[in-house]
C-alpha cells in the first residue's frame, strides 16, 4: 500500500558517495526502487508512522510527515487527508513492517562484563574493541553486528580481522603474515564500513520521534508496560535503565528488552540530560543474563525418569 521513509531525497543524495563504496548493493536497492516505481506504490519521504488502527488486525494506518529531526511537523486544521506537505495521509493496510535500525547484539558482552561505549552513528552500546577485535578481556574477540552495525558485508569482513588476531594469538600465524593478511582484510572493511554506516545513519531512530510516543502506547510488549508507567517510574526516582525495569518490569519478558530497549533508553535519556547521547550514557544499558535466547524447558532438561537420575551412597551412621 506504500513505502514510508524518515529520510527525504536530500538525505539519500547527501549519502549516495558512501553508497557507491559497494556497488554491488547500491544496484541491488536501485532495482528494488525500479521495482517498487513499476508497481506504482506511494512512497511517502519524511514521513512516518503515528498510529495504525483495525478491530483485531491492522486495517488502517496513519502517517504523518516529521521533520529532520524526526519530531512531527504540525498540520493546519488538522491537515487530515488533504495531502499537503503537513497531512496526515490514512492509508487502508492488513499489514505494518516498522523498522528503525538496527542495535549491537551484546548480550554475550554485556554477559561477560566487557567495556563497552556508546556511540549513536554505530548503533548505539557496543564493546570497546582495538584494531584486532580484542575487547577488554583477554582472548575475547567482538566481529560483526556484535561490534558495531555497519552491514552484512563489513560483518563478515571485521570477523576476518579477528579471526586472523585469534590465530596469530594461538600462535598458528606468524606476525608478517598475519599483519599482510590484516591489511587486506581492513581496506575491505572500510569500503564496506562506508555503506553500512550510511545506510545506518537513514535507518536511525531519531530521539525527537521517541519522544512523540502518546502516554497510552504500550511500549515493552512482553511486559505490558505504557510510556505512561514508564515516565511515572523516572518521576519516582529511576536514573537508570536497570532501575526502570526493576521499577516497571521492562526488558524482563522473553525478549529481553530487544524491542523496547532502545524506546525506553531514548525516553529515559530525554528526562535526565540536555544531549540526547550524554543522556544515553547516563541512562546505561541493561545487565546481560542468562539465558540469552528463549529455551524451552525440554531443551534444557531433557527426557528422564528417576531412575536415570544418580544419587549419592547414604551418609554413614
Amino acid at each position: 500500500a506504500a513505502v514510508v521513509d524518515l529520510a527525504g531525497p536530500s538525505d539519500w543524495l547527501r549519502a549516495l558517495p558512501r553508497l557507491a563504496a559497494m556497488p554491488r548493493l547500491l544496484g541491488r536497492g536501485a532495482g528494488w526502487i525500479v521495482r517498487i516505481a513499476g508497481a506504482r506504490v506511494p512512497v511517502f519521504f519524511r514521513h512516518s508512522v503515528r498510529s495504525a488502527a483495525g478491530r483485531g488486525a491492522v486495517e488502517e494506518v496513519t502517517v504523518a510527515p516529521v521533520g529532520p529531526d524526526g519530531a512531527w511537523r504540525s498540520a493546519p486544521d488538522g491537515g487530515r487527508g488533504r495531502g499537503g506537505p503537513t497531512a496526515e495521509r490514512r492509508i487502508e493496510a492488513d499489514a505494518l513492517a516498522v523498522g528503525h535500525g538496527l542495535a549491537p547484539a551484546t548480550e554475550t558482552a554485556r554477559l561477560l562484563r566487557l567495556r563497552h561505549r556508546f556511540s549513536r552513528a554505530e548503533g548505539g552500546w557496543l564493546p570497546e574493541t582495538d584494531l584486532w577485535g580484542q575487547t577488554s578481556l583477554a582472548g575475547c574477540f567482538a566481529a560483526g553486528d556484535a561490534a558495531g552495525v555497519y552491514g552484512a558485508a563489513a560483518a563478515a569482513r571485521s570477523g576476518r580481522i579477528a579471526g586472523i588476531a585469534a590465530a596469530l594469538d594461538a600462535r598458528r600465524i606468524v606476525p608478517r603474515a598475519a599483519l599482510a593478511r590484516v591489511r587486506r582484510a581492513r581496506r575491505a572493511h572500510a569500503r564496506a564500513s562506508r555503506f553500512g554506516a550510511a545506510m545506518g545513519r537513514l535507518a536511525a531512530l531519531p530521539p525527537a520521534l521517541a519522544a512523540s510516543i502518546p502516554a497510552d502506547t504500550v511500549v515493552c510488549r512482553c511486559e505490558d508496560v505504557t510510556r505512561r508507567e514508564i515516565e511515572e517510574a523516572i518521576a519516582q526516582g529511576a536514573r537508570e535503565v536497570n532501575q526502570l525495569k526493576h521499577f516497571t518490569r521492562c526488558g524482563m519478558g522473553p525478549c529481553q528488552g530487544r524491542i523496547c530497549g532502545e524506546a525506553v533508553a531514548e525516553l529515559l535519556a530525554a528526562r535526565i540530560a540536555g544531549d540526547p547521547d550524554e543522556g544515553r550514557r547516563a541512562a546505561g544499558q541493561w545487565t546481560g543474563r542468562a539465558p540469552l535466547r528463549p529455551v524451552a524447558m525440554d531443551d534444557l532438561a531433557g527426557r528422564f525418569d528417576y531412575r536415570e537420575i544418580p544419587t549419592p551412597p547414604p551418609a554413614p551412621l
